[in-house]
């Protein structure tokens, strides 16, 4: 956690909450249009029908990432620009002209209410998959009644029930966000723990430019986020990236400092993993038991797409929206043909392809209704995806590592002779060793015995497309972690992070390791 004697974050120029715009301007026709039959005496019921209408209307006309071919270069403008967009205008006006509509003014007028969330913030530029959640928060002044309320409450659950049977969209009610009181957020902040204390300053400090007003309350936003702002930039890390979130994070997965913790399909059941790619304990557990050049994959593994790639590009973009520039988040000056540092552009490409699996993930796992944790792969769900899509889903999945420049040339070499390994269902794979190894493969391997007696072994391991996307998630892993650990890390105490808390991460991300 950062001590007590990191600077503050320098001046700069105040950003507004809330002033993220739609990419299609048609939306705020669409809001003009429900400002007017407002004002000339529309019920919230009304109202609600109307956006309805014009969200089933328009859904229709944007490309399922299902059923579509996979452009890597077009996926942002094809379907993630106009998702955020058309989920943003559903959710946002249902919640200013239904939800908020529907309640006592004198409520509505003791609130503070704003959006989080990758459909309002200001940090995100590539648009959003239909899978994303809502992050709604309400702060109340202390002087609303507990009868009132409890009707703030009981209007938040029926809003959840709303959200979804009309877009399919989920809200997620936090208990320790979502609604409080302005005495329980000042509490947090002033809290004898620490940690809490520490997370619930993180929360606020980090959201403020991101959020999206929906009912604003000048003076409970100021005596909440306004002492917060002497906290430096590098907070951004710790909330994003760092150990202290309250949250996974790419510092966590990286370290071993805690499992990954999962939504199992299928139910509403959840697990902690700890076969995580990017885990340097799992990465070190491969190598003592596969030869590299074999390309085994053990019977199961897990990849965060959310925390160990799309929350490093959300932590970029936050620090731009806070007047950062790349050269000073860590990046290399703009360079080449297309100015860009080839790292920020891998990046920027990792995110928006791996929203797009996420996509793939509801659309194919989640069809009949079924609530899915999109965040996270694995070999079984992998193999299962490649069951249910067959040769749709392989393709889009190679256009994606392929055409979207996630692989160094020499890694898309390697990939696509794996692929014909694969497809070719070759019997080449051959391991060999001494007896006393073979006991310590992982349980549930799949191979062939070719030879073995009391000093050594000799097997053959079948091929499976869980090989092909373990080393393609293991490559872009690893390139993750060079950035964030060969720049962004780095870049820490200029932000404000005092040394010695950095001088903590560069050392706890090799450490671990080292002792191991």
């Amino acid at each position: 956690m950062p001590t007590s004697s990191a600077a503050p974050s320098p001046a700069r120029a105040v950003i507004e909450p809330g002033a993220i715009q739609y990419r299609d301007p048609d939306y705020l026709s669409l809001e003009s249009e429900l400002d007017r039959r407002a004002a000339a005496g529309s019920s919230p019921s009304e109202l609600g029908a109307v956006i309805a209408k014009e969200y089933s209307r328009r859904n229709r006309a944007i490309k399922d990432p299902g059923i579509h071919r996979l452009d890597p270069s077009s996926v942002a403008d094809d379907y993630l620009y106009p998702r955020k967009d058309l989920n943003r205008f559903a959710v946002e006006n249902w919640i200013r002209r239904v939800f908020l509509a529907g309640l006592k003014p004198r409520v509505v007028g003791s609130t503070f209410v704003f959006g989080l969330g990758r459909l309002f913030s200001a940090y995100n530029d590539l648009g959003a998959q239909h899978a994303t959640d809502v992050d709604l928060n309400i702060i109340a002044d202390d002087s609303l009644s507990a009868r009132a309320y409890a009707e703030l409450a009981g209007g938040l659950a029926d809003l959840r029930v709303e959200l979804h049977q009309r877009f399919g969209i989920v809200l997620d009610l936090h208990p320790d966000y979502t609604l409080l009181r302005e005495s329980e957020v000042l509490g947090a902040l002033s809290a004898d723990d620490e940690r809490r204390r520490f997370q619930t300053a993180l929360f606020y400090r980090t959201n403020e430019r991101s959020i999206r007003i929906m009912r604003d309350h000048p003076a409970i936003r100021e005596r909440v986020f306004g002492p917060l702002r002497r906290l430096p930039d590098a907070a951004m890390f710790e909330h994003f990236l760092g150990l202290g979130s309250g949250k996974p994070t790419f510092a966590k997965i990286r370290s071993d400092a805690s499992p990954l913790p999962i939504g199992l399909d299928g139910s509403c059941d959840k697990a902690e993993v700890t076969s995580v790619i990017g885990s340097r304990a799992f990465s070190l557990y491969c190598r003592r038991r596969f030869p590299l050049g074999l390309f085994v994959s053990p019977p199961e593994w897990y990849f965060s797409m959310k925390y160990f790639v799309n929350r490093v590009y959300d932590y970029v973009c936050a620090m731009r929206v806070h007047g950062r520039s790349l050269a000073e988040i860590g990046f290399d000056a703009p360079r080449k043909v297309d100015g860009v540092d080839p790292d920020y552009r891998f990046l920027r490409n990792a995110h928006k392809l791996m929203l797009h699996l996420q996509e793939l993930v509801r659309t194919r796992i989640g069809a009949y209704g079924v609530e899915v944790d999109y965040s996270w792969m694995s070999a079984s769900r992998f193999k299962r995806l490649v069951d249910i899509d067959g040769d749709g889903f392989r393709r889009d999945f190679d256009a994606m590592v392929l055409d979207g420049g996630l692989l160094m040339p020499s890694e898309a070499e390697r990939y696509r002779d794996l692929r014909g390994r694969v497809l070719a269902k070759s019997g080449d794979r051959v391991m060999e060793g001494r007896a006393i190894d073979l006991a310590a493969l992982p349980k549930g391997l799949r191979y062939e015995t070719i030879y073995r007696d009391a000093d050594r072994f000799k097997i053959r391991i079948p091929y499976s497309w869980s090989d092909l996307a373990f080393f393609a998630f293991n490559a872009i892993g690893s390139r993750m972690a060079r950035i964030v650990e060969g720049r962004l890390v780095k870049a820490l105490p200029a932000l404000g992070m005092p040394p010695a808390d950095a001088l903590r991460y560069r050392r706890v991300m090799d450490e671990r390791a080292r002792r191991r």
